[in-house]
This record gives structure tokens, sequence and C-alpha cells, in this order.
């Protein structure tokens, strides 16, 4: 483990750059502005504003609101990548300000001031919003960056709490760090909404709709945050989950970003996607040297999306939704199941028959029921208005709860395994018999894991040399810090056995050494790769489950509020060259 007072500059860097860089394109903004305003507080974010309307052709407010909060989500997507591919690389950290807990925390608290930005411009522009207090011009999707950035900064105490109750959990996936990662995910829908509602008092200029497309990218980056586990390799949940996630990702954003964006629309942002985690890889796995995050490519899907909508077009958006998700969901999943495999998510990684026939069922589903929200979604910010069935848009919610509750199930099955090591130095080369001998027949994943030992995760798969006898095709480490163990699944039995792990004294857990040869029964595989677990209150969980419910459906609740809110397209008159005097978007004066 790696203590606070450990970490170098170059570490703090990775906040401290973004953030520089935001405050001297600030001051660069400033001094090409032009403005009359005396006051000094006018007259320094008059000259800001006046740059950016000039330069983006959009209004002062939206701009800043939205560059304010691209590069704090910037903060927080590197801070939450390092941190996911810290704690697999090497266990729990000693300290709570580690450069990337930090990084989160500022990035999420970044949200509100970034939501502050674009109602102060937004005041002082005296903007039309649909929301004035006194001096106070409160855009819709201002209120929504603040309901985020504030759960998101909440979600920190309620992790120190649950950690109390449960042990320090390295899972992405408990109550409060799910909170956390739908804040900023979602976050990057609150900034696209910015923009359209901004969009009847702008021009945009080339840098300004290449600012567009850029925020829509953001979204298809957001929605791929809960595929993070899958990402490194170290699920702790059923394969099945990942080709749903992914279908839900790509129904929504794609068929949004081009109903929004229009023809082109979904392989743009799709483009912007890849930089941005090509960005994240090559900064986790190569700069900081640690395990590498995959990510899908949804290429193939957005090529459909296109295809789709030039074929059908946008008069009949319900007859579009269903049937451009139902080829996102079988000719996309094909690609990016193809994708999957060809760069090795996980070499242990399987399509038997039962697995298959679940993700033709559920891909399809998760992707039609997502592409019927992405679409409505989508007709909020496009210039032809027809809308979704709201019945339509229920049953499309009842299937996407429906396809992400079916994975949830992590049973145990009746299997035992005699691991044998013939141990070299540090690794080992590893022989599995199980019992019975046809335990792995249906197995969606069968392998050797190791991770924790202060580098990449090693993954090595299971080949069959005789029946009930399997081989670990590479040698993995069983020693010093490592956590190896065998994992299977099969259906919905998620299990494993250790081969390897080190004593912990901090939580009170023993060595399990490797040794020569040891049989042991199948256990559920968190009991492995979650040791710090402990028992608590079973209402404490039911409290945390449920809140995150709430505040899931008070997130869900705002963006459709905002989406509602956010104004048809119009020809306003012509902006003025200076913002000193009342901006085109401005509200009429009194009289």
């Amino acid at each position: 483990m790696i203590a606070a007072t450990e970490w170098g500059w170059n570490a703090w860097a990775w906040l401290v750059i973004p953030l520089a860089i935001y405050g001297l394109t600030s001051l660069t903004l400033f001094a090409l502005g032009s403005t009359d305003e005396t006051n000094p507080l006018k007259f320094f974010f008059g000259q800001i504003g006046d740059s950016l309307q000039r330069f983006t052709g959009y209004p002062g407010w939206s701009m800043a609101g939205v560059l304010s909060g691209l590069i704090m989500l910037l903060v927080v997507v590197i801070g939450f990548y390092w941190d996911v591919a810290w704690h697999i690389d090497n266990g729990r950290d000693d300290e709570l300000f580690t450069p990337s807990h930090v990084m989160i925390l500022v990035g999420l608290g970044g949200l509100i001031y970034a939501a502050g930005i674009a109602v102060l411009f937004a005041s002082l522009e005296k903007a039309n919003t649909a929301l004035k207090f006194g001096f106070l011009h409160v855009p819709w999707s201002a209120v929504l960056l603040t309901a985020l950035g504030i759960g998101g900064v909440v979600a920190f105490p309620l992790d120190a709490m649950w950690h109390d109750a449960y042990g320090v959990d390295v899972t992405l996936w408990s109550p409060p760090h799910i909170q956390l990662v739908i804040s900023g995910s979602l976050g990057t829908i609150a900034l696209w909404l910015m923009l359209a509602e901004a969009r009847p008092w702008a021009e945009p200029t080339l840098l300004g709709r290449f600012i567009n497309v850029l925020t829509a990218g953001t979204v298809l980056v957001g929605m791929s945050t809960l595929q993070g586990e899958f990402d490194y390799g170290v699920p702790q949940f059923q394969v099945l989950y990942l080709p749903v996630l992914i279908m839900i990702a790509a129904g929504f954003t794609l068929l949004a970003v081009r109903r929004a964006l229009g023809p082109w629309g979904a392989v743009k942002v799709v483009g912007i996607y890849l930089v941005l985690r090509a960005f994240l890889a090559f900064s986790i796995g190569g700069v900081l040297n640690h395990t590498v995050p995959h990510f899908p490519l949804y290429l193939g899907s957005a090529l459909v999306v296109e295809a789709a909508f030039a074929w059908l077009g946008t008069r009949r958006p319900l007859r579009l939704a269903l049937v451009t998700g139902a080829l996102v969901g079988t000719v996309g999943l094909i690609t990016e199941l193809g994708w999957v495999t060809l760069w090795g998510f996980s070499t242990s990684a399987r399509l038997p028959a039962a697995l298959a026939l679940k993700i033709a069922i559920l891909g399809p589903i998760a992707a039609i029921a997502a592409a019927l929200v992405g679409t409505a979604f989508g007709g909020a910010v496009a210039k032809a208005r027809e809308r979704i069935p709201a019945a339509a848009l229920a049953a499309a919610g009842v299937a996407i709860v429906g396809t992400l509750a079916f994975p949830l199930p992590r049973d145990v099955g009746p299997v035992t395994a005699t691991v044998r090591l013939v141990q070299i130095g540090s690794m080992a080369d590893v022989d599995v018999t199980l019992d019975p001998p046809d335990a792995a027949r249906t197995a969606t994943a069968f392998a050797v894991s190791a991770w924790q030992g202060g580098s990449e995760t090693v993954q090595a798969d299971l080949k069959q040399v005789a029946m009930g006898r399997y081989v670990a095709s590479r040698p993995v480490p069983v020693t010093g810090s490592w956590k190896t163990m065998v994992s299977l699944q099969r259906g919905d039995e998620v299990m494993a056995v250790p081969v390897y792990l080190p004593a912990d004294p901090e939580i009170g857990a023993p060595e399990v050494p490797a040794v020569p040869e040891r049989t042991e029964r199948f256990v559920r595989n968190t009991t492995i790769l979650l040791r710090e677990v402990k028992e608590g209150p079973a209402g404490a969980a039911v409290a945390a489950y449920s809140g995150l419910a709430v505040v899931a459906a008070v997130y869900i609740g705002l963006i459709a509020l905002t989406a509602r809110r956010v104004p048809p397209f119009s020809a306003p008159p012509d902006p003025p060259d200076r913002l000193s005097s009342p901006p085109a978007w401005a509200a009429p004066a009194p009289a």
C-alpha cells in the first residue's frame, strides 16, 4: 500500500494541470474580450463572455458553464479510472486523500461550480432563462448540474458510513460508489442540455459546433462507466452484464445524438468517444503504469444507426426507435461481441449456447428499450419534435430495469476443485481438476486470475487436457501481495477457489499459502475478491439501496424536466457586438 506522503508532484500534476489550463484559458478569454462595462465584476466576466460568444456563437453563460463542466468532468474521469486501476493493482489505500480520490471529489464539486458560473454569467447578461429569482437568472440545466454535483459529493461521506458498517470494499458497484459514478456520468447529459437550452439564441461557429459534438461524445463515455469492472478484467458479476450494459449505452446515446445532431452525428460522437477512451487507456495503462482499461467500440452500432436513419427518416420516431434499436441489438451487438473477443477483455470469457441464448434475448430488449428513451431524449434537443408515446417510454423503463435485474443473482454450485501447483520462484504453473468432471462444460468464464500485486492483472485461461482436468495457459504469480484464484462462472453461478492469498493482519485474514496440491469447494467469488467485507446490519444495506433508488429517480426526473424545458429552435435578432449592451438573448428590460 502507498501512503499519501509517498505521492510525488507528478501524481498531483494530474489534478493541477487541468485546473491550470482552465485558469490560463479564462485569462486569455478575458484579454481577448471587448466590453464597455465599468463595474469591475461586470467588466471581468463581460470580457470573457464576449470572447466566448464571438468564438463559439453560443451565449456566454452557456459556453462558460459547459467548458467549466467539461474540465471538471475530465478531472473526474481520470481520477475515477485511475482509482479503480489503483485498487485493482494495489488493494486498499492507507489514506483518504490520495490524488485520485481528491480528483473525483474536486471534479464532482466542480459541477456545482460550473452550474454557479452559468448562473453568474446568465444573471450578468440578463439571459432569458425560464427561472428568475430577483437578480439571479437560472437555467434549468444549471439546476440539474447542481443536483448531480451535490449527489456526487454527498456520496463520499455515505461511502465512509458504508465502510464503517461493512468494511473497506474495493468493488465499483456498492451503493455509494454507484451514486458517485452516475452523478458524474449524468453530468455529461446536463452539460449537453445546457448547450441545447441556449440554442435559440446561438449562431454556432465551427468551434461552437465542435464543442457541441465533443459534449455529446462525453455522454457516451459517461454511459459506459458502469462497465468498469469488466473493462479491467476483474468482474464480480455475471459476464452477461457486459453486453447488456453496452446495448443500453449504445441504444440510448447513439439514437439521441443522431436525432439531435443530424446525419453522421452518431459516427462523430463515437469518434470523440474513441479518442477520449484511448487517451484514458494510454494515461492509466501507459503513463501511470496500471492495468489498461479496455472499452467497447460502438462503431458497428453507430453505422447501423446511421443506415437506419437514412432508410427510415425521422418523421415517425416510434417506428424509428423500434427498428433501429432492434438493429443495434442484433447487428451492433454482434460487432461488439467480436471486438470484446478480439481485444480480449478477459481471456476467461466463453460463449456457450445457454449464454448466447440469454444475450440474444436480453441484448435486443435492452437496445430497443434504450433506443426508445434515447430517441425521446434526442427529440427534446432536435429541430423536429415528434414525441414518443408515454406508454412506450414507461414500458422501455420497465424493460431496462428488467434487463439489469436479470443478471444480478450470484449463486454457488456444488463444485470442488483440486488445484496443483508447480512453483518456480514467484510464479507457478496451475493444474485444476474439477469434481464433477463436467462442471465447466457450460462455463461462461473459467480462468486463473491474479491481481493486487502492484502491477497489471494477470489472466490465464484454463485449457482442457483431459475430462475434468485443465491447465493454465501461462504461469501466474503466487507470492508477495498477489491474490490469485480460480474463477468459474456458469449461468447465475459466480464462484471461485483460492490459489494463493497473502495474510492481511489489518482485517484478521490468514494467509492461504501456495501449496503443491489443495482441494477446495468453490465459494462465491466475492468471498475472495472482497476479503475486507464484513457482516453488517441488514437495515443499513436496505436504507442504502433504497436511498440510491430515490437518488436515481430524482436524477431521471430532473433530466426529463430539463429536457422538456429546452426551448424550440427560433430565429432571434442579431446579437450585439458587445456584451455591455443588452444581448439578444437577454430578457426585455422593465418599462
